[in-house]
């Protein structure tokens, strides 16, 4: 129970850090999304019920305030906490650059089937789209993620010893 309490939080903090502070670091018009990085991440932990559950409800939450697409966010979101939690058995994500490949392809399958169901983008324009916004999107979220996984490494650490 302490767990899901604790996975809540790291959603809220940071569905609040996207709202607040990543509009401040947006490189080229690329910004991270860290609340995929959370449901990612949460998903590598706990599972795949846990990953579409956490990634269903921030999605829905993002979909408020985007009532064009209502209920993309929390699809796409809710595949790639499915994908990342039912693979999570079959591949070992002791290693940073293994989790970061992982937040890589999870940015470019959530950003793939988002493109598709948007309704302003044509099916014609969804591989500039992907190509122009989702490998950034992806390199950029990796690259924060190795921040902050290198950070939660060393605090586990220091704290242990």
């Amino acid at each position: 129970m302490f767990q899901v309490f604790r996975h809540l939080l790291y959603l809220i903090l940071a569905t609040i850090l996207q709202t607040t502070w990543v509009p401040s670091i947006e490189i080229f018009g690329l910004q991270p999304d860290l609340i995929l990085l959370v449901v990612v991440l949460i998903a590598a932990k706990a599972g795949h019920v846990e990953g579409v559950i956490f990634g269903f409800c921030v999605g829905l939450f993002q979909d408020a305030y985007s009532p064009a697409d209502l209920g993309l966010n929390a699809l796409t979101k809710s595949i790639v906490g499915f994908a990342v939690g039912l693979g999570r058995g079959g591949v070992m994500i002791d290693t940073l650059h293994v989790r970061l490949l992982i937040v890589c392809g999870a940015v470019l399958v959530h950003d793939l089937i988002y493109y598709v169901g948007h309704s302003d983008i044509s099916l014609a324009h969804v591989p500039y789209y992907w190509v122009r916004y989702g490998i950034g999107r992806a390199v950029y979220s990796a690259l924060i993620a190795g921040v902050f996984v290198s950070v939660f490494q060393a605090r586990r650490r220091f704290v242990a010893e």
